[in-house]
C-alpha cells in the first residue's frame, strides 16, 4: 500500500519518502496512507518501452489524491487512449505492474472510478 508523509515542523505532505523534508529541511515525520481516490493531473503513453516489456502502449500518469498527495502510476484502461481526460476520477491499488526474472514488482495502479 502507498504510504505518504507529513512533516511534524510544518505540515508539508510528501510521497516518497525524503530524508528532510523539501520545505523545511525538518527531519521528523508522520506516515499516513492517503485515499485510494485521485484525480488525473497528466499522463504520457509510452510506445517504445524497454527490452523485458511484452506490450506497446503503456499509459503512465501523475495524480493527486485527495489530501493533497501527488504519485505517479500506471495507468490501466481497457478502452482507447483517447478516452483518458485531464482531470478524471481514478481509484489506486497497489500491485504487481511487471515481473522481472520471475519477480513480481509493484506500483501503483490506477483505473477510472
Amino acid at each position: 500500500m502507498i504510504t505518504a508523509y507529513k512533516c511534524k515542523s510544518c505540515g508539508q505532505i510528501m510521497y516518497p519518502y525524503h530524508y528532510r523534508c523539501i520545505n523545511c529541511g525538518g527531519r521528523e515525520f508522520e506516515s499516513f496512507v492517503p485515499s485510494t481516490k485521485a484525480k488525473l493531473l497528466t499522463y504520457t503513453v509510452i510506445e517504445q518501452l524497454p527490452w523485458g516489456f511484452d506490450e506497446r502502449g503503456r499509459v503512465l500518469g501523475v495524480v493527486e489524491f485527495s489530501n493533497k498527495v501527488r504519485a505517479m502510476g500506471l495507468i490501466d484502461i481497457d478502452a482507447d487512449t483517447e478516452e483518458i481526460n485531464i482531470g478524471m476520477k481514478l481509484t489506486a491499488t497497489w500491485e504487481p505492474v511487471r515481473d522481472t526474472y520471475g519477480e513480481k514488482i509493484y506500483g501503483l495502479v490506477f483505473r477510472p472510478a
